[in-house]
């Protein structure tokens, strides 16, 4: 009987800990507006404790060949039946850029930012070398990118996709 009651004891500090710990975290949320932190709290139903969730799960993470497709066909849609035009590949690129970054967004992958960079030049049979530079968490970051070439343009899209905790 004694150990029974010792157990009971245990499991309601417990419940009162676990009480506090979510009581804190709420009241630095409140007091810290400016925090940029997005902490995402699931209820384990196996141990009625929270999860904190900072990653994205394996079925939310970004799926590189779904933007790919996306990215393909926006490029052959806007550009197959265009010649270059150098006055014209300015608000081509922009427009290019924002057709993709909406069809990228329909793909709706929760807490995703998306950066669209478009590459659009005259095709002249040279090479073009590009680099990019960035902080990335390589378990929630993710890119991709396509071309598209015919007789007188070349055209390299890349959407990167950040995971926002």
């Amino acid at each position: 009987m004694a150990e029974y009651a010792k157990m009971n004891d245990t499991i309601f500090s417990e419940e009162i800990e676990t009480g506090k710990i979510q009581e804190e975290i709420a009241e630095r949320f409140r007091k810290d507006k400016k925090s940029r932190l997005n902490v995402e709290i699931l209820e384990d139903t196996a141990t009625a404790e929270p999860v904190y969730q900072i990653r994205p799960q394996l079925h939310e993470k970004f799926k590189p060949l779904s933007a790919k497709e996306v990215i393909h066909n926006v490029l052959f849609d806007q550009l197959s039946m265009k010649t270059y035009d150098a006055q014209k590949a300015v608000q081509w690129t922009k427009d290019i850029a924002d057709l993709i970054r909406e069809k990228v967004k329909e793909l709706k992958f929760k807490r995703y930012k998306y950066i669209v960079n478009v590459v659009l030049g005259e095709q002249h049979g040279a090479g073009v070398k590009m680099g990019t530079r960035c902080i990335w968490d390589a378990e929630a970051d993710a890119y991709a990118y396509d071309s598209f070439l015919n007789d007188t343009i070349f055209c390299v899209a890349t959407v990167y996709a950040v995971y926002f905790y």
